[in-house]
């Protein structure tokens, strides 16, 4: 009798770095096989604890990997039934920031972005004294950005509430694997047309520390972008922690294919 070919996933975890934590690698070991074709658009996956056992993991882990991949919208429970393959996700389409290079050469990372919390803020200071005062308050945009499988990064975007408050009622999906610059131009008539940033290293501490999945304390990047629309009008604040990585990260802050002059 012929043995069943190997799982995809399990060919992929063990084959991947063993230095990476092991709810990571069964992550990525499980989008490898969508994207290649291994495990079609509606593919019923193998249970919690039949994929515990086989791969040699706990069942904290593998729910750990699974959930987070029913949050980014990888894979779909359906009550009674289990779980099954969602829909691959595509990545943010021209990114203007998140533009990361590999060190030997290559094509930019693919952007993914979660939306992790939208709600409404009081002034503060770092983004009042840029944004202008407005007595309806601001609206906080936080999402985790995966850059291509790689590493995360945690993104907390500001916007004056009169003008960008339907922001907090728009459905999560619209949020989610969007150029939020794009949606700003054609829901908002706010165009970028200009953006500006500065960076600097600082410790990633706390939620940000938990979003980036690094140790509390680790030292990364802190990056600050204010972009403008018409009349130079400042519409977005920007704060983005970047882990340490060996990705190079493109210093460029024009729309992609712009030759500079804007």
């Amino acid at each position: 009798m012929v043995a069943p070919p190997p799982s995809p996933i399990l060919v992929r975890y063990h084959a991947g770095a063993a230095d990476r934590p092991k709810h990571l690698r069964l992550r990525e070991a499980i989008i490898g096989a969508l994207e290649s074709g291994e495990l079609p658009l509606g593919t019923k996956m193998a249970g919690e604890r039949e994929l515990s056992t086989s791969l040699g993991l706990s069942l904290g882990t593998t729910q750990k990997a699974l959930g987070r991949l029913m949050d980014e919208g990888f894979l779909v429970r359906r009550q009674g039934h289990g779980t099954f393959v969602g829909s691959v996700r595509q990545p943010i389409a021209g990114s203007w920031h998140f533009r990361f290079l590999p060190p030997e050469g290559g094509p930019e990372l693919p952007v993914f972005a979660t939306l992790l919390d939208r709600c409404l803020v009081s002034a503060q200071p770092e983004w009042s004294r840029v944004l202008g005062h407005d007595d309806n308050g601001y609206v906080l945009v936080r999402r985790a950005l995966d850059i291509g499988g790689k590493f995360r990064c945690c993104s907390d975007m500001v916007l004056p509430a009169t003008r960008f408050g339907r922001l907090l009622r728009l459905a999560k999906r619209r949020l989610t694997d969007t150029n939020l610059k794009t949606l700003l131009a054609t829901e908002f008539s706010a165009p970028t047309l200009q953006s500006d940033g500065l960076c600097h290293v600082a410790p990633i501490q706390g939620a940000d520390a938990e979003v980036v999945q690094v140790p509390d304390g680790t030292v990364g990047l802190r990056l600050g972008i204010v972009t403008r629309s018409f009349g130079r009008e400042p519409i977005t604040w920007q704060r983005v922690m970047i882990p340490p990585t060996r990705y190079d990260l493109k210093l460029d802050f024009n729309p992609p294919g712009d030759n500079g002059s804007a």
